[in-house]
């Protein structure tokens, strides 16, 4: 017994690993429904899994932990997560044969998958102690089932006695393992944003500026398209930062990029390249880049900031380059618009200038 003990934590280790592989996201109350119900369905194939080896107890009584996975999957997801892993675990339990035994046993799957999604609702505490009482209310129903099955009183009463602990420690095992994986996964999505994003803005960074914008001249190239450079930066951002320090400063940029994130086309990419410097990337040609540009200039110049409870308004300058009618290649694109960038502040800022190539020998 203490062997299949074992080989069943094993298959919770494993199990849980498996379908935190499957899934994108890690699984909460929030998720999308189709996320969810996905998230049980894999918990009840693993309950399946649980099935096939299931545990001897004495007098020749089986047992199986097909419910531990139902139960740290209903924590998580909820009900719909609770019913699709019900559903899946009761309709496996009919490949095992004995159909009054099987019908008996899909009615209850069904009943914890109930109970314990309404549970995960009512109680608000920790997992451990949650998962606690989801698996007594899981393993109350069962050991009904089994008292339908076990005819004899003392037999009965000794699965029991095996069972129930075997039952809460393989619980708690299993809500340990979930946490684990969960925290890693967490971690590594974090670690993933803050290697791509821009902390402070929550716009893509400088380096992920140079990524995508390789792969996007790729996709143009194949294309035949246009991929315009829009960058721009705050005007007379130091007398910002000296008049209500380096914190009113950041409360600008932070709110910056709420605005630029909330007016980018849904094709467009937005970068914080550092500092006060922005920079778009959007699959146009001049007309099309111009005419964004100068949106996005006339919606940040009439935008009230607030800072020390005074209205602060800012206006930007912005420099534009093609690629492939401007350009030829990423280094001039950048180039080409960080010229016309300056050549809008030397016209007297807050406008938006597409390069020319005569800007090159002014500059």
């Amino acid at each position: 017994m203490f062997k299949q003990f074992i080989a069943n934590s094993g298959i919770l280790i494993a199990g849980f690993y498996l379908i935190s592989k499957f899934l994108p996201y890690t699984i909460h109350k929030q998720s999308p429904l189709h996320m969810r119900l996905l998230a049980g369905a894999f918990c009840g194939l693993l309950s399946l899994v649980l099935m096939f080896f299931s545990i001897p107890l004495e007098h020749g009584v089986i047992a199986d932990l097909r419910h531990i996975p139902l139960v740290i999957i209903s924590y998580y997801g909820g009900m719909p997560s609770a019913l699709a892993a019900g559903m899946m675990m009761g309709a496996g339990r009919f490949l095992f044969g004995n159909v009054s035994a099987s019908i008996t046993s899909f009615f209850i799957s069904l009943i914890i998958a109930i109970g314990c999604g309404l549970m995960s609702r009512s109680l608000k505490q920790h997992l451990l102690m949650t998962t606690f009482w989801m698996n007594v209310y899981s393993m109350c129903f069962i050991s009904l089932a089994l008292f339908i099955n076990v005819r004899d009183p003392d037999i009965y009463i000794e699965t029991l006695f095996v069972l129930w602990p075997i039952s809460i420690v393989s619980t708690y095992i299993a809500a340990h393992i979930c946490k684990d994986i969960r925290q890693s996964k967490e971690m590594l999505q974090h670690y993933k944003t803050w290697a791509t994003t821009d902390f402070l803005t929550g716009l893509y960074n400088v380096r992920q500026f140079h990524t995508l914008l390789h792969e996007n001249m790729a996709q143009v190239k194949k294309k035949n398209g246009c991929l315009s450079l829009i960058l721009f930066d705050i005007d007379r951002f130091k007398s910002i930062n000296d008049l209500y320090g380096h914190d009113g400063g950041d409360i600008i940029l932070r709110e910056l990029g709420e605005l630029v994130r909330s007016i980018t086309p849904k094709h467009g990419l937005a970068f914080r390249n550092g500092g006060e410097e922005f920079s778009f990337l959007l699959p146009s040609c001049e007309q099309g880049a111009f005419q964004f540009a100068e949106q996005l200039r006339t919606t940040i110049e009439h935008h009230p900031f607030l800072l020390q409870k005074q209205t602060v308004h800012i206006t930007i300058s912005i420099g534009i380059s093609i690629f492939p009618t401007l350009a030829a290649n990423e280094a001039d694109l950048f180039k080409q618009a960080d010229i016309a960038l300056y050549e809008a502040k030397k016209q007297g800022r807050n406008r938006t200038v597409m390069y020319k190539k005569e800007y090159l020998h002014e500059t």
